[in-house]
């Protein structure tokens, strides 16, 4: 009986390898982008929407007090906060409080609040720049005098979680913008 037996040449065996070794690198770094940005788009989602939702309270308003677009006095003014009387004559004050990485809001001297409610821990909102807030008067120049406010800047609001790194798979959203106070309108 003749047997007509081929087996693989050693060539052949180390090309079969190779090809595996190639495919199997180039399938776990797609492995790890994918399931890496499962996590990330999420996370960075969840600070866009935070971040959005922070300056259109302040600027907008909710169900509790009408914002900045609405006021009618601009009472007190810092870098880190505003305060002012909307149209329905509420007294509201914002602040981000740097000690806690929060925005907080004051209705008619109610204890402060987080804004927005939902933010939780290990997500902060602060900012880059020096101050949130940045007051300009009639002409375009920089005030410090509450009653010649006339455009209110917030300045780059920046929500994350950690250090808001794609490596470590955590969100980070930058925001700024800006109101004009309607009362000198």
């Amino acid at each position: 009986m003749g047997y007509n037996q081929r087996g693989f040449s050693l060539i052949e065996l180390v090309m079969v390898i190779a090809i595996i070794a190639t495919l199997s690198v180039s399938g776990g770094y797609i492995m790890v982008f994918l399931v890496q940005n499962t996590v990330f788009l999420p996370n960075q989602l969840n600070m866009d929407m935070l971040a959005a939702d922070a300056l259109d309270i302040i600027v907008d308003g909710d169900a509790q007090a009408k914002g900045l677009r609405f006021s009618k006095e601009i009472t007190a003014i810092s870098g880190s906060q505003v305060e002012f009387i909307n149209q329905d004559s509420q007294t509201i004050r914002y602040r981000l409080n740097q000690a806690t990485d929060r925005l907080e809001r004051s209705v008619d001297g109610d204890p402060w609040s987080f804004i927005p409610y939902y933010q939780i821990a290990g997500v902060s909102l602060s900012t880059d720049s020096a101050q949130l807030f940045s007051f300009y008067d009639g002409a375009g120049a920089v005030t410090s005098v509450p009653e010649d406010v006339r455009r209110i800047v917030i300045n780059n609001l920046v929500a994350q979680t950690g250090t808001g790194s794609y490596d470590a798979w955590e969100g980070r959203a930058d925001m700024s913008t800006s109101v004009a106070v309607k009362k000198f309108q």
